[in-house]
């Protein structure tokens, strides 16, 4: 039951802080509960780390398909 419990605490940690949670919103949470986001933090530092490097992925191969993609002019004889 612990288990269970704990997976879904870290499921809802990571959906809430990539999915949903603002920078106002990560603030505001440092001055309420600092020590429980920041034991999230720590504790879910792998996942978060992944998550940012596929972020970053993604967002690097979205940007240069933007770039492949620009429209060439038509020249019209």
């Amino acid at each position: 039951m612990v288990l269970m419990e704990k997976e879904m605490e870290k499921r809802n940690f990571l959906n809430w802080y990539y999915l949903y949670a603002t920078t106002e919103e990560i603030e505001k949470a440092k001055r309420t509960n600092k020590e429980a986001l920041e034991r999230l933090i720590n504790e879910y530092s792998d996942e978060i780390e992944k998550i940012n490097k596929s972020r970053r992925l993604y967002e690097s191969i979205s940007q240069s398909r933007e770039i492949t993609q620009e429209p060439y002019p038509v020249s019209c004889p």
